[in-house]
């Protein structure tokens, strides 16, 4: 009677089962009718691929070989790839390298053999995904998460147990030169051209929980280029990094300016959480995160918009005319009156660093705090000891929020199919700018929550077509609403 159940029933069935932690393989054997109800559900969720044989994810039941992926895909197998949605991988390579557990001995080189085979694994692997996947039809949509997994834990030559190299303290304060650098996988000779391109991946995401995806940036987005039809594209960077490592975030942040230029023409979401990249106390002057002079990841970012129909970024520093350039004075430049986002409705900053990408700090300490900071002869001790660095910077540089609310403001009447539009400072006094356009009525709304000394210009009310009494308010804790009147849905105000 049971080979004999109606599909919707056999389907509860299996809900049920997998909810009591049953496996439902064995009941996919039954027969024809029960394998379609149980393979349904069983490909319905993400699927866990480990790219080498007899290794499994301790966490995971759902896991299985890259090989045995292959024949169950494959063959008798074809349909099942229709079932297939979320596809979560895991690189399987020689060495588990945590983040600053190690210290230096006499003759380490970052270039050494543990690394490197790495990296070849790392390469293999994705190579072997890409060659299996080049076969699905392009019409499958398949989401993608990447991350590593080491095989058993590693120690590279020239190095030793150190669980505080990534500290500043009275015990250690060699780390600019001593620690180990962090380990991130990375394609051979920093190139991905030998990858087949895929056309079935929608979704693209790096941003394992723990431990990190542990893949350098640049080989992420390299990937990501290999993905001819890719659609979303998550990028977790929320690593920490030593302050005085600053060459790892520069070119971090040049690998990121670099691989943007690259990425799918079809992309429309683009999702980056950044590492807070900031100095080890706030009484310390920010970091430079730029190799040259030039922004070329603001100038990148800004590119790769206009083709966008969502832009979240986190915890990154950007030049405050990200969106739309502007001149010395705060005018458009000439250039910037061809911008168009056709098809923007999404625009997220949020967790920006006070700080711009060159270091220079756009929030100030009173006076008083300031002498403190002139006067202090021996950063060592303030670095390590754990009550001193700590101030507050509650004064705001009101030419660099002057700046930033006419970029966004000139970008916003270039969008006509946006949504919602944030900016948000990583700081207190909290600075948060939210715009609302709202299609139906015509209106759009707009709010911002900032410190008492500052105040909008009539720049900024002439970039919002908005008067300038509007976007004031005298009260403790300020926060300005207003409702902007016959918002051009098209994307100039009439």
């Amino acid at each position: 009677m049971g080979l004999h159940l109606p599909l919707e029933i056999l389907h509860l069935i299996a809900i049920y089962l997998q909810d009591a932690k049953a496996s439902l393989v064995i009941c996919t054997r039954v027969c024809r009718e029960w394998q379609v109800a149980f393979e349904a559900l069983i490909y319905s969720r993400p699927i866990h691929v480990i790219s080498a044989d007899g290794v499994s994810k301790d966490d995971c039941e759902r896991s299985m070989s890259l090989s045995h992926f292959q024949n169950v895909t494959s063959g008798k197998g074809l349909a099942r790839r229709a079932l297939i949605q979320h596809l979560s991988y895991h690189i399987v390579v020689p060495s588990d390298l945590p983040d600053w557990q190690t210290r230096k001995r006499k003759g380490y080189k970052v270039e050494n053999n543990i690394r490197h085979e790495n990296d070849l694994a790392f390469q293999s692997a994705i190579l072997d995904l890409f060659k299996t996947l080049k076969w699905w039809d392009p019409y499958l949509r398949l989401s993608v998460e990447v991350a590593l997994l080491g095989r058993e834990p590693g120690i590279e030559p020239h190095t030793y147990d150190w669980d505080i190299a990534g500290e500043y303290c009275y015990d250690y304060k060699e780390g600019r030169t001593q620690s180990v650098p962090v380990y991130r996988a990375r394609f051979l000779d920093n190139a991905a051209s030998f990858l087949p391109d895929v056309a079935c991946i929608d979704r693209l995401c790096f941003d394992d929980d723990f431990p990190f995806h542990r893949i350098w940036a640049g080989s992420a987005l390299q990937i990501a280029q290999r993905c001819s039809t890719l659609t979303q594209m998550i990028l977790n960077l929320d690593e920490y990094i030593r302050p005085d490592h600053i060459e790892y975030i520069q070119a971090r942040r040049q690998a990121l300016a670099d691989g943007l230029v690259k990425m799918p023409r079809s992309l429309r979401t683009f999702q980056l959480l950044n590492e807070m990249e900031c100095p080890w106390k706030d009484m310390m002057a920010g970091l430079n995160v730029l190799r040259s002079p030039i922004d070329f990841l603001s100038q990148n970012i800004l590119g790769l918009s206009l083709s966008l129909r969502e832009l979240r970024i986190s915890q990154l520093s950007l030049a405050p005319d990200v969106l739309f350039p502007l001149d010395t004075e705060n005018h458009p430049l000439s250039t910037s009156q061809s911008l168009y986002w056709p098809s923007l409705e999404v625009v997220e900053l949020t967790g920006v660093p006070p700080r711009l990408p060159s270091g220079q700090w756009v929030v100030h300490p009173i006076p008083e705090d300031q002498i403190e900071i002139d006067e202090i002869e021996d950063w060592e001790r303030v670095i390590c000891d754990l009550e001193e660095g700590t101030i507050s910077r509650p004064i705001f540089d009101n030419d660099h929020f002057h700046r930033t609310l006419i970029s966004l403001g000139n970008a916003a009447r270039l969008m006509p199919r946006l949504k919602y539009m944030l900016y948000e400072l990583s700081h207190s006094p909290n600075f948060r700018f939210q715009f609302e356009p709202n299609a139906s009525s015509g209106k759009a709304a707009w709010q911002l929550r900032c410190p008492d000394l500052y105040h909008p210009n009539q720049l900024v009310a002439d970039a919002w077509k908005c008067p300038l009494a509007e976007l004031d308010a005298d009260l403790p804790a300020k926060f300005i609403k207003t409702t902007i009147e016959n918002w051009d849905q098209h994307g100039v105000k009439s």
